[in-house]
């Protein structure tokens, strides 16, 4: 069978673009048939979708634009919060595809590009697991490399404005983006004719193409700057020791274990394919290798730097994997380079990479139904919706607006009552309480870790900031039988009702 499929790739290589397709809808059937309970990112972009704002907390709103306007049209459901990440998945493989039709002579090497990407473990194995703004990032950098790459080789005005809307929109996608665009000029300065580029008059329109876009949502983060910066900082400051050394050590480290975890898959695949010729490889060089890799090289040491600066301790897999995103492309330029035919090399590479990406797959969702055959549950095992319509149906009446300390309950439940507002307790929305809690009857909701009943204090504390005293409202406690359970183990929630306000 794999003998078969590689000599059928090796005279047919069109045919990955279908089976890159095929991967990522498989994975939108596979992420629905998984559970119908949320995961942390898919919660937040349900919870959030209610709003269309500048700004929704230390993420850019790009993502969040995508994600409205796509259920808005689309409905929200567990399969389009899905769809619309495979589909950015999807389109980033292509886009990088594009990206190196640009500048490779044997277009074939195009595909060995795609397959590249796929065996970035952020593309396959994290995005399916739990990513969204990283996503849209994975694709803003092969738009820019696209727009950059072909006002390399042929300059026009069209070229520039289309980088400066991929830079644009990329850094209010993710604020590391802006990295790469530096990165990028740093190694255009290197090349005498790339530096032609900088001084053309285009680069005006570009420059403001890219602030016009950028601009409103950059003015919210200085106004909100707090808010903007604050949980980035934290999560790469995560374990510090407050020592400025050790830590900057620990964070030099942590990038350099980052970046293999990328750098091993990558390498160890082209290496697969074109083993015979690794040595040939290595040594070839082109303008465009120099260029890509020296963009990739600068823009690991700027994260370096920056890490450095802020006493990061831990610098994420995610945070890298834009940048690493380069890796593909400048292998598939070394080998152009060494005018190595990657024919057979595709029928060699393919099978594994859908091995692997497929069978991890196909893992979570299995892993879903076994895991508690062992008592382990996680995200997706947590019953939401079973204990919102038990609640609902014990009243009788479905709430006039949902108030919870906790954003998971807070994208569920926006999942299940889709015309219910629902009020987080750590996201300042437009949603005045006060004005909701005249409406009609509420429902608190919270966790139950610790024992305790009572509603929690920062609910509490929400109320009475809004003029609302809920003394004397009687919680409750629901204990819910996990997913896949069969009922011997539970989840136990907290609820109350808050009657309207006259």
């Amino acid at each position: 069978m794999i003998t078969r499929t590689r000599n059928l790739l090796a005279r047919r290589p069109d045919i990955l673009v279908w089976l890159i397709l095929g991967y990522f809808v498989l994975s939108v059937i596979l992420r629905v048939l998984r559970s119908e309970s949320l995961q942390n990112d898919e919660a937040e972009q349900a919870f959030q979708s209610q709003f269309l704002l500048l700004g929704y907390g230390r993420q850019p709103p790009f993502y969040n634009w995508l994600q409205y306007g796509f259920i808005h049209v689309f409905g929200l459901s567990v399969a389009t919060l899905s769809a619309l990440k495979n589909l950015l998945l999807f389109l980033t493989c292509i886009t990088f595809g594009w990206a190196a039709r640009i500048v490779l002579e044997d277009r074939r090497l195009a595909l060995v590009t795609m397959l590249g990407v796929l065996a970035v473990p952020s593309v396959t194995v994290l995005a399916q697991r739990d990513l969204t703004h990283a996503i849209a990032t994975f694709w803003l950098v092969a738009l820019f490399l696209c727009a950059l790459l072909t006002t390399l080789k042929r300059p026009s005005l069209q070229g520039y404005i289309l980088t400066g809307i991929a830079v644009g929109f990329g850094i209010i996608t993710k604020y590391n983006f802006v990295i790469l665009p530096i990165a990028a000029l740093l190694a255009m300065i290197a090349d005498r004719e790339f530096r032609q580029r900088l001084m053309d008059w285009r680069v005006i329109p570009a420059v403001i193409v890219a602030l016009v876009i950028c601009l409103p949502h950059l003015l919210w983060a200085l106004t909100h700057f707090e808010t903007a910066t604050e949980g980035t900082i934290h999560a790469m400051r995560e374990g510090a020791s407050g020592h400025a050394a050790s830590d900057a050590v620990r964070g030099l480290l942590s990038i350099a274990t980052s970046t293999l975890d990328i750098i091993v898959p990558v390498a160890g695949l082209f290496l697969f394919g074109f083993w015979r010729d690794c040595r040939t490889i290595l040594r070839a060089q082109s303008r465009w290798t120099h260029m890509v890799g020296l963009t990739l090289v600068i823009c690991l040491l700027i994260v370096a730097l920056i890490g450095v600066a802020l006493g990061a301790s831990s610098i994420r897999e995610k945070w890298l994997s834009p940048f690493l995103l380069l890796l593909p492309l400048y292998l598939s330029l070394k080998v152009d380079a060494a005018r190595i035919s990657p024919q057979e090399a595709i029928g060699r590479m393919a099978p594994p990479v859908f091995v692997v990406i497929v069978g991890f797959i196909v893992y979570l969702a299995i892993g879903n139904a076994v895991a508690p055959l062992i008592g382990k549950y996680g995200k997706e095992h947590i019953p939401y919706d079973q204990f919102l319509n038990t609640v609902i149906q014990e009243r009788g009446v479905k709430p006039a607006y949902v108030v919870t300390d906790e954003q998971m309950l807070a994208g569920n439940s926006r999942l299940e009552l889709q015309d219910v507002p629902i009020v987080y307790t750590d996201f300042q929305a437009p949603l005045p309480l006060a004005r909701l809690a005249i409406s009609g009857p509420g429902l608190v909701i919270w966790p139950i870790e610790t024992g305790e009943v009572g509603i929690p204090e920062d609910i509490r504390a929400l109320f009475a900031k809004n003029g609302i005293s809920v003394n004397d409202t009687a919680p409750a406690i629901l204990d819910v039988p996990y997913l896949f359970s069969g009922g011997k183990a539970f989840d136990h929630f907290g609820y109350a009702w808050i009657n309207p306000r006259t």
